[in-house]
């Protein structure tokens, strides 16, 4: 398998981490076309409720400056949607750090304004394409110690990350993180720990698609035993990828930063 030439980043930034009930602030959909980025689409928006200190304090956008220059939810998010729609029919890979989080938040979203939810998008696009740098890394080395946020993936894989949490920013640089990761067949850095980059390494996208729901399934299950033996006894991890269905009842939502 070639690494195709264009690749699709996508980044939300919000008011919180509840995919249920939290609102998009920005929104950033980048073309990177041979690693670089071609032309994107940044959306600033008004969610219509405040956004809370701690969330400004990653992101930087407070209630004024959306209140200010931020557009409508509806016309927001029927844009956005519309962008993930026409990158999911594009045959164009698309890339999003941690999709669980961004995609359920979008859908609800779409639900919240009576637009078309994401799930029905992901059920009718042919041939469409989703790479997760976050489970992607996890898969091929999950014995390396330390965090497996946007900026730890990108210091690892020598991708530079100007303006962590700007959503145009992130979605770059999770393009050239997964591009990294697909382009590795063995990583001497870790010569002392079993990896598995023989599991992505010249994979067919479609097939590495699909995998990436089961290798996220396992991950989750994972993690969810940890937090049932070291935290909380009845933590309950959704396993579900790229999205969570709306009718699904688990409550813990990992969300990687």
């Amino acid at each position: 398998m070639n690494i195709p030439d264009t690749f699709m980043g996508f980044d939300l930034e919000t008011t919180g981490v509840d995919v249920e009930n939290d609102r998009i602030v920005t929104a950033a959909m980048v073309e990177v076309l041979h690693g670089a980025p071609r032309r994107s689409q940044q959306w600033l928006v008004n969610p219509g409720v405040p956004i809370p200190a701690e969330a400004t304090r990653v992101h930087k956008v407070t209630t004024e400056m959306v209140e200010r220059d931020g557009m409508d939810p509806v016309r927001a998010t029927a844009q956005i949607a519309g962008q993930i729609w026409g990158a999911l029919c594009s045959g164009i890979p698309l890339v999003i750090m941690n999709a669980p989080y961004d995609l359920t938040l979008l859908d609800r979203e779409c639900r919240r304004h009576d637009i078309s939810p994401v799930t029905e998008m992901l059920a009718s696009a042919k041939g469409a394409v989703i790479l997760d740098p976050y489970v992607l890394d996890r898969r091929v080395d999950p014995f390396r110690p330390g965090k497996r946020t946007l900026a730890s993936l990108a210091e690892y894989y020598e991708v530079t990350l100007d303006g962590a949490h700007e959503a145009s920013a992130d979605a770059l640089a999770a393009v050239q993180v997964t591009q990294k990761i697909l382009g590795c067949s063995e990583d001497p850095r870790g010569m002392m720990r079993r990896s598995y980059h023989h599991e992505v390494y010249g994979r067919d996208l479609d097939g590495l698609y699909a995998q990436q729901r089961l290798w996220f399934a396992a991950q989750s299950a994972g993690y969810q035993d940890w937090l049932r033996r070291t935290k909380n006894p009845q933590a309950v991890v959704n396993g579900s990828w790229p999205i969570i269905p709306a009718t699904d009842t688990a409550t813990e939502v990992a969300h990687v930063a």
